[in-house]
């Protein structure tokens, strides 16, 4: 990985359906300032931005990037601009990284924002990612996709919808304490079974909101990061995959397991059910994280997955917490999901998450997923592993 790097600060705005209030450069600025705030850092640190924004259409605006650049504190320095759809904030935060690890900078913003409640239709939007001249015109919206997946995947794994729910239900329980999160609720499993039907088994509760939002992580070297008085968290493993799925729907450890394999052996993991504390992924349906303790290597059958969620294996209580913020079901900036996936972590490791804090917490994954996993359309993973001890 070249020299160390460490997180040092962490900062994010409110997640909601709309952010009326600013424009897309004070959005971004709101988090940015944060996050230097709580790395004890000035603008004038900074050595370069990372900046990320997924599909432009939500923004209403082109190039958003160039209007909010003054915003973030990149005047007169490197700017780079990075899009890989639902992967974007962490495909942010591994060009942060590389910055910083290749040499080139000490210190290095990373921000990732978006503001999807400036469209009315983000499905609309989100379809066009079709091949326009053989799929686009009959193409399914993602949830309908989604559905044929886990369908698909029901059989193999042994889940059903209880399962799903009672994931939800744990995901909206972990955000009660998560004083960014959009979606909050005190509920139960009958409650999510209950909810609105959508394209079965996908209920509205098992399916993320649209989200506003900016989120930012300042990563720092070595020798910047042992200035710090705040505990950083050492990036210790990253890994990264894009992957074209073939005529046929394939299961989400097929897809988007590579990548965190990867960063495991960066990392030197090699028994992640003993080695990592908690997990924050890309987890915007509730069936996905069943999926991902396949992929993840936290079991090695798929219907062992099935019987370690009834067992309560990610709750809070659990072997290996997942989603301790709620996850991606109740907070969805799509442009900067996945980089609050790293920010989480790394509150996790600094021992800041506050009544989300998972105890005892030494290493973390945030995993960031993004694409549309149908025939012929590229799907892409990210996955970083944090630490409080320096390897």
């Amino acid at each position: 990985m070249g020299r160390r790097v460490a997180i040092v600060g962490t900062g994010q705005t409110p997640y909601m359906r709309r952010r009326r209030d600013v424009s897309v450069p004070e959005l971004a600025h709101e988090a940015a300032k944060k996050a230097l705030e709580d790395a004890e850092l000035t603008w004038n640190d900074i050595d370069a931005v990372v900046f990320g924004v997924a599909p432009e259409a939500f923004e209403g605006v082109n190039c958003p990037d160039k209007w909010a650049a003054d915003g973030v504190g990149a005047l007169n320095k490197p700017f780079m601009r990075v899009n890989t759809g639902g992967t974007t904030g962490s495909s942010t935060a591994l060009a942060a990284v590389d910055h910083i690890a290749s040499g080139l900078f000490d210190v290095v913003l990373a921000v990732a924002m978006q503001r999807v409640g400036q469209t009315p239709v983000a499905q609309r939007i989100l379809g066009l990612v079709w091949d326009p001249i053989f799929t686009r015109g009959f193409s399914l919206n993602l949830i309908t996709v989604i559905a044929m997946i886990t369908t698909t995947a029901m059989p193999k794994f042994g889940y059903n919808e209880w399962h799903m729910a009672k994931i939800a239900v744990k995901d909206y329980h972990n955000a009660l304490n998560n004083p960014y999160a959009h979606r909050k609720l005190d509920i139960g499993i009958d409650d999510v079974l209950n909810s609105p039907l959508l394209c079965w088994p996908m209920k509205y509760l098992d399916c993320c909101p649209s989200s506003d939002g900016a989120c930012a992580v300042v990563f720092a070297s070595e020798e910047r990061a042992k200035r710090t008085t705040r505990t950083p968290a050492w990036v210790i493993g990253t890994g990264a995959n894009a992957y074209v799925t073939t005529p046929g729907i394939e299961g989400e450890e097929e897809i988007l397991g590579p990548a965190v394999r990867k960063a495991y052996r960066v990392a030197g993991i090699d028994n992640p059910r003993r080695q990592i504390s908690l997990v924050e992924c890309s987890d915007p349906f509730s069936f996905m994280e069943i999926h991902y303790y396949l992929a993840f290597g936290f079991c090695e059958e798929p219907r062992e997955a099935t019987k370690m969620v009834e067992d309560g294996f990610g709750e809070m209580t659990g072997e290996v917490p997942f989603s301790a913020s709620g996850g991606v079901l109740c907070s969805n900036p799509v442009g900067a999901t996945a980089l609050v996936r790293v920010a989480e972590a790394a509150l996790q490791i600094m021992g800041k998450g506050g009544k989300r804090q998972v105890s005892d917490a030494k290493v973390a994954l945030a995993m960031g997923g993004g694409g549309f996993p149908a025939p012929g359309s590229a799907t892409f993973s990210n996955a970083m592993i944090l630490a409080k001890e320096r390897r």
